[in-house]
């Protein structure tokens, strides 16, 4: 883990997933979630696990099969999306977990709201940027969402032939990653509608270009290059 730039290694004792989130609570304790989860009669895989500062499994619990993304707020709620498998039952899921697209949940796992109502198929992108800005953007409708204590109060349509896989909102209005690719895309917001503008390059403090992962959380982007890992709050 980096923060204020230190690096912080914890090794996690006894873990039994694959994971593919990670993310802490407000107390320094450590969830780690795996995507996919499997059901077998009355037998339900515990596919998120939470683990104290010193790498020690603390609690253990289910999130559901066919999880996008996993992000918690400042309030240690967590908020969890799925794609189109932990919508309609994939693994033994008859009843699907996730059906409701987008699900938050207590910190130990139980469900305090879902987005039920949006007839999401799949959520294909999510940023927790706080309580009052959580943002996701869905399928088959192609609206994003913004969420204030779980309510909506914005909703932008998004236009353009590329799908977004992350996406967050600077002064200049909007940055998406599209189709799973490195490249990124600069959108205009007007009128509660996104549109394309163009192509974005990452370059360094001496300009040369960044080619690497992009990951978007909240305010800020990372990019994982070849010289090291970069943070810009947008």
């Amino acid at each position: 883990m980096i923060k204020d730039g230190r690096i912080k290694t914890v090794e996690l004792k006894n873990v039994r997933l694959l994971p593919t989130d990670v993310d802490l609570f407000s107390d320094g304790s450590l969830l780690i979630v795996q995507s996919r989860c499997d059901k077998e009669g009355s037998y339900i895989e515990r596919n998120a696990r939470r683990y104290n500062p010193n790498g020690q499994l603390i609690d253990a619990f289910t999130l559901g099969d066919g999880i996008n993304s996993v992000q918690i707020d400042e309030t240690d709620t967590i908020w969890v999306s799925y794609f189109d498998e932990g919508i309609f039952g994939s693994s033994g899921w008859n009843e699907p977990w996730g059906s409701d697209g987008v699900i938050a949940y207590t910190k130990n796992g139980q469900k305090l709201w879902g987005a039920g109502t949006y007839g999401i198929i799949d959520c294909y992108a999510m940023n927790v940027a706080g309580v009052k800005e959580v943002y996701f953007y869905y399928y088959a409708d192609f609206f994003l969402v913004q969420l204030a204590g779980k309510k909506e109060v914005n909703r932008y349509r998004v236009e353009g032939e590329d799908t977004l896989q992350q996406f967050i909102f600077d002064e200049a209005g909007f940055i998406g990653q599209v189709n799973g690719n490195v490249a990124l895309k600069r959108f205009r917001i007007r009128n509660r509608t996104i549109t394309p503008k163009g192509k974005l390059k990452l370059v360094d403090e001496n300009g040369k270009r960044i080619t690497g992962s992009v990951f978007m959380r909240g305010k800020y982007l990372y990019v994982y290059g070849k010289e090291g890992i970069y943070k810009r709050k947008l």
